[in-house]
């Protein structure tokens, strides 16, 4: 019985622990202005990174070589950088 009512009190204790969400909180933005968290750097070719380990390291790759090249004096040259991955097959797409 002790250990039934300990469980059931864990329990209670630990469920106000959760967050609450309401309806509003989950509504979408309405005319959202996008920014780069909206984006993501895609292959031209349509295999996915996530799923291939070898591909990952190259999108990483690519994408360090390029922040290296667009980047002058602590800044980066987003024109630059875009040209960069567009050059090596990736797209920024929209999420």
């Amino acid at each position: 019985m002790r250990v039934l009512f300990a469980a059931l009190s864990a329990t209670v204790l630990l469920s106000a622990c959760a967050p609450t969400t309401s309806r509003t909180a989950m509504a979408p933005q309405a005319a959202a202005t996008p920014t780069a968290e909206n984006y993501v750097w895609a292959r031209n070719d349509g295999r996915r990174m996530a799923e291939n380990p070898e591909l990952l390291r190259q999108g990483q790759a690519d994408q360090a070589t390029c922040r290296a090249t667009a980047s002058s004096g602590g800044t980066l040259n987003l024109a630059t950088f875009t040209s960069c991955m567009e050059s090596r097959g990736y797209s920024r797409r929209q999420v």
